[in-house]
């Protein structure tokens, strides 16, 4: 049975490229109701609304769910998605990287559930979904900060999970694997080198596409999952498997 989203109204970080524009695009073909942010408005011709978003703001955060109720009367599913991945050597992390790296990727993560929750409790029923990283579980010696933040997001979901889910709010985190993006393709412009790493670290080999992880959030996101919380998922491929 394929997953529906019709009618759901979902809002999701981080649509630019990458996984967040494959979830833009493939929700709207589910039937959701697609808003798509990032820090300038995507071009997604296919979404219902574009806004932009800068997750660091937290005033931000209410603005867009605000902004977002107006119109469609409320908000079903928040996707969590923005991130950055700056690369640094241990001992040159500045202050600056440091908190950079936390203010996108686990305040910004957060401001936005925080945001999303406060409209779905009173109504309640809602789906959130973070986004962690395999990252946390295998450790790569120069993402430091991104590690640390995206450890911390999987705290917040299990917190989140259990302050809300009286309230019929469900929130649940997927950890993606070595997805190839364009990023990605850029920063690693050799994509045969890394096509061997990560054929020798995965069960499954071969690359994982934003497209192959878009069915995971979709899921969650749908009344399939209703009876899941707190959970964490791993779309890898078996990197992290055994």
């Amino acid at each position: 049975m394929a997953i529906d989203l019709t009618n759901r109204v979902c809002v999701i970080t981080g649509c630019a490229e990458g996984i967040g524009a494959a979830l833009a695009t493939g929700f709207t073909a589910r039937g959701a109701t697609v808003v798509a942010t990032d820090i300038k408005p995507p071009v997604l011709p296919s979404v219902a609304m574009s806004l932009a978003w800068d997750v660091t703001d937290p005033a931000a955060a209410t603005r867009v769910m605000d902004a977002v109720v107006a119109r469609f009367g409320r908000v079903d599913a928040f996707v969590a998605n923005a991130g950055i991945y700056p690369r640094h050597p241990w001992d040159e992390i500045t202050p600056e990287d440091w908190r950079k790296s936390q203010a996108v990727n686990l305040e910004g993560s957060w401001w936005g559930c925080q945001a999303a929750a406060k409209v779905m409790v009173p109504r309640g029923y809602g789906k959130i979904v973070t986004v962690s990283s395999i990252t946390v579980r295998m450790g790569t010696g120069n993402l430091t900060p991104y590690i640390a933040a995206k450890a911390g997001i999987i705290g917040m979901t299990q917190s989140l999970a259990r302050a809300v889910g009286a309230q019929g709010v469900r929130v649940n985190c997927v950890m993606p694997g070595a997805i190839l993006t364009d990023a990605e393709v850029r920063l690693f412009p050799d994509q045969e080198t890394v096509l061997k790493k990560v054929n020798e670290a995965q069960a499954i080999p071969g690359r994982i596409g934003p497209e192959a992880i878009e069915p995971t959030f979709a899921f969650l996101c749908a009344v399939e999952s209703d009876a899941i919380t707190g959970q964490v998922i791993a779309v890898d491929q078996g990197m992290t498997a055994g």
